[in-house]
């Protein structure tokens, strides 16, 4: 149990960030959004800085859930089956603790991926009050 508690407590932390990411993209539509497009085009490049860094380490995390996924898929039932009948615990908890790691890049990734929605819905406000602004000016 020690270990679904540590795996619990591991992927929540992913989870609270993801959130936070998700909220602030909830937040660009919702009561007071941020006013202009001075603020929003701050916070992009802001934002610009820290993506470089993530998407280095969304390569990597893509890599490795696919690496592990293919090794989850590869195990053949009957292997799953024999450790069983055969009490081969050692073999049971390195799948088990395989397939949690598996959970916690998901979970990364999935965070990783909704601060990367968040930079490209800021691009899309920004482009569509420019795109409006314009359309405005020739209007007139």
């Amino acid at each position: 149990m020690k270990n679904l508690t540590q795996f619990g407590e591991d992927l929540r932390l992913h989870l609270f960030r993801l959130q936070a990411s998700l909220d602030n993209i909830n937040g660009l539509f919702v009561g007071a959004a941020i006013a202009n497009d001075a603020e929003l085009a701050a916070r992009l490049e802001g934002m610009h800085a820290l993506m470089k860094e993530f998407s280095a380490r969304a390569a990597e995390l893509r890599e490795t859930l696919r690496a592990g996924v293919e090794r989850e898929t590869a195990l053949v039932p009957e292997t799953l089956s024999n450790w069983i009948a055969k009490r081969q615990t050692a073999q049971l908890h390195a799948r088990a603790d395989m397939i949690e790691q598996l959970a916690g890049v998901a979970a990364e990734l999935a965070t990783l991926s909704a601060v990367e929605a968040e930079r490209i819905t800021i691009s899309a406000i920004i482009a569509r009050r420019q795109a409006v602004a314009v359309q405005v000016q020739r209007d007139l």
